[in-house]
């Protein structure tokens, strides 16, 4: 059963290392771009505050996703979907994908065969804050999100300070201008340029998937990006975080996928919930 809409919010500006370049900015249009492009400069600030998630589910299958380093009390916590932390299978607290690990600047390494290379190292979850509404229903709708803290490779002081950290905004609905989304896509629609390695992002506007029906607040954005996307941030030109995606919509078959839509639950009262259990 879904919980009422209390219609709570929570916000926190960007952090970005002192003395670097940030893309955040109040009233930057930005172009309806649904076809996806490589990020130019994947391992620079602020790009590298995405990075690709890696996880091993409980038939010991490893699967890829992306998030941003997000602000939070510790400076070391990740936001992403809740499918990329938990299979939202009723399972609850004891459900948790293993090895989960975040890493920065994830790029391919050109030497070994489906090798790769992680410049700002391998950052594994420690505590994981998923939504109940998640880990007990799966509900894409309301609460495919969550966080994890990081443990600290030993030639580093926090995630934050290392690479930066995206701010959020938090229960402002599902309509936004201009927000720049981005990940690690192993596919896309009418792609065959997608291989999990790259960063690609889609900009344009956010909107609210289903004016007709008042329980469905899902953000739909138009993005090409497909598999692997998953817990990608959606973020505003001031670099907050407004969802994360989560799914796409596919034909009878269950597998092809119908068009360009990328969805990504609605960031209201479940997200506060986690930054606030996050942070305890």
């Amino acid at each position: 059963m879904k919980e009422t809409n209390r219609g709570l919010k929570a916000e926190a500006r960007p952090i970005f290392p002192t003395g670097e370049a940030s893309y955040a900015a109040s009233e930057v249009d930005v172009p309806e771009m649904p076809v996806a492009r490589e990020v130019p400069f994947p391992q620079s600030t602020p790009a590298v505050v995405v990075g690709k998630i890696l996880f091993v589910d409980k038939a010991g299958q490893e699967h890829g996703c992306s998030g941003p380093s997000i602000v939070s009390d510790s400076g070391n916590t990740v936001w992403t979907a809740g499918h990329c932390v938990h299979p939202g299978d009723g399972s609850g607290g004891d459900g948790f994908h293993k090895n989960i690990t975040f890493m920065p600047g994830f790029k391919k390494n050109a030497d070994v065969p489906d090798g790769y290379d992680a410049p700002w190292g391998k950052w594994t979850a420690t505590k994981k804050v998923a939504p109940t509404q998640w880990t007990a229903d799966g509900d894409v709708e309301d609460a495919d999100m969550a966080a994890f803290n990081v443990t600290v490779p030993p030639e580093y002081t926090s995630l934050t300070a290392a690479v930066g950290a995206l701010g959020y905004r938090f229960g402002e609905g599902s309509d936004f201008s201009d927000v720049i989304d981005s990940g690690f896509p192993g596919e896309g629609y009418k792609r065959t340029d997608m291989d999990g390695f790259k960063q690609f992002y889609c900009t344009g506007n956010a909107e609210d998937a289903s004016d007709l029906n008042p329980l469905d607040d899902r953000v739909k954005v138009d993005c090409d990006m497909g598999r692997g996307a998953s817990g990608g941030p959606i973020a505003t030109t001031e670099a907050q975080i407004i969802s994360a995606n989560s799914h796409y919509e596919v034909e009878a078959d269950g597998v092809t996928r119908k068009n360009d839509d990328l969805f990504g639950s609605e960031h209201g009262d479940q997200a506060v919930f986690v930054i606030n259990e996050i942070n305890k």
